[in-house]
């Protein structure tokens, strides 16, 4: 039997080759799992962390299905409403006005004689008086009237448009909110500076600055229109404002 010829530095590297996959061998993760990262020994410095403006961490990611805006409410219906609260005007308002008078005669008479004699009559009367309606104060009741359509419909009309206006915004807060979101995650891994979060946190504070002074607007519309109602009446009207502003997005 021959026996083979082996290199002993061959040898040598191949029974290095086998040391160095054994030791590396227990360090195989087979499950596959990432490795635990070690907590931060306690005292050792964070590193900066620019918060979110509203100091939550929404998602970055866009959702699969975007809320679609509402209709906005039928502006005749809250116009007519409006109009309605308000007890329906007479067109006679005729005022009757009682005056009462008292009168006293008193004369002197002379006969043939010459002698003077005095009377004297006392009476009382009882007036009425009941103005009747002219032209001119019916024109000036039509004008009322229709002063008072038109505050109404200028009322109806700016609750309408600035719910819109607002509901836009809210859907534009939301794209904002994610962009500030994504800047963030930039900021962390180093591939963006501190000014670009900055940029769209400014941008985030003044869309949530206008939703604030259109809810006020809102609700200056809102009062405009039920001081249109009667104070027995202003509730129903009330209850439908809330529901339509109950309706929109976020309320």
């Amino acid at each position: 039997m021959r026996r083979a010829n082996i290199d002993p530095r061959a040898a040598l590297v191949a029974a290095c080759l086998a040391g160095v996959t054994l030791l590396a061998w227990p360090a195989a993760d087979p499950a596959g799992t990432q490795p635990v990262t070690a907590p931060p020994a306690e005292g050792a410095e964070k590193p900066f962390v620019l918060p979110t403006y509203s100091g939550d961490s929404p998602s970055l990611h866009a959702p699969e299905k975007p809320p679609t805006p509402r209709a906005a409410p039928d502006a005749r219906d809250l116009y007519e409403r409006a109009l309605a609260c308000w007890p329906v005007r007479s067109l006679f308002r005729g005022e009757v006005t009682l005056e009462g008078r008292l009168r006293n005669e008193r004369g002197l008479y002379l006969d043939d004689s010459g002698v003077s004699s005095g009377t004297s009559r006392a009476s009382a009367a009882l007036v009425a008086r009941l103005p009747l309606y002219c032209a001119i104060e019916l024109d000036r009741e039509r004008e009322r009237e229709w002063s008072r359509r038109v505050r109404v419909a200028e009322s109806a009309g700016q609750f309408v448009s600035v719910l819109a206006e607002r509901d836009k915004l809210r859907r534009q807060l939301d794209l904002l909110r994610a962009l500030e979101r994504r800047s963030q995650e930039r900021v962390k891994a180093g591939v963006a500076e501190t000014t670009e979060q900055v940029a769209f946190m400014e941008k985030v504070a003044g869309a949530e600055g206008e939703i604030v002074r259109l809810s006020g607007l809102l609700q200056k519309a809102r009062i405009e229109l039920l001081g249109n109602c009667h104070e027995h009446q202003a509730d129903g009207l009330d209850a439908h404002i809330k529901q339509l502003l109950a309706s929109a997005r976020g309320g």
